[in-house]
C-alpha cells in the first residue's frame, strides 16, 4: 500500500476514530509514523494500525488510559497478520524510537509510542 506520509502509512490510518466532525484530537506526530515505517521495513510485512490518534471522547469510549499516549498523538495500535503478537514485540524492540517508548502487549496485538522513556507491560490474557 502506498502512503501519503511515508511510503507505507497514510494519515487516514492514523485519524480518530470518534466519528466527529469536530473532532478535537491532537496532531499525528511524525516520530510515531517514521518509527512505524522503520517497523514495516524491519518485518517486510503490512502492518495493520488499529488506533492511532484520539481525542479524550473517543479514548473514554474504547476504555483508553487517561494519560493514554493515542491523546498526544504519540501512539498507535498495531496488528500484522503474518506475524505473533510476541514476534511483532521483538521487531518493535530493534526500532530505537520504540526501545526507548512504549511497548505494550495485549492478545489482539501490540500498543507502541514515542514517549521517550522505557515502559512495558503485558496485558495478554491468553499465553502462548
Amino acid at each position: 500500500m502506498m502512503g501519503d506520509l511515508t511510503k507505507n502509512f497514510s494519515r487516514r490510518e492514523f485519524r480518530c476514530r470518534c466519528g466527529r466532525k469536530k473532532c478535537d484530537a491532537a496532531p499525528l506526530d511524525m516520530r510515531l509514523v517514521t518509527a512505524l515505517q522503520a517497523l514495516r521495513d524491519v518485518v517486510g510485512h503490512s502492518i495493520d494500525v488499529t488506533s492511532g490518534v484520539r481525542c479524550r471522547e473517543h479514548n473514554r469510549r474504547v476504555g483508553g488510559a487517561p494519560g493514554s499516549k493515542h491523546l498526544e498523538g504519540i501512539a498507535a495500535d498495531i496488528q500484522c497478520d503474518e506475524l505473533t503478537t510476541l514476534e511483532l514485540k521483538r521487531f518493535a524492540e530493534e526500532i530505537p524510537a520504540f526501545a526507548n517508548g512504549g511497548i505494550g502487549i495485549y492478545d489482539w496485538g501490540i500498543h507502541v509510542d514515542v514517549r521517550g522513556k522505557r515502559a512495558r507491560w503485558d496485558y495478554r490474557t491468553k499465553r502462548k
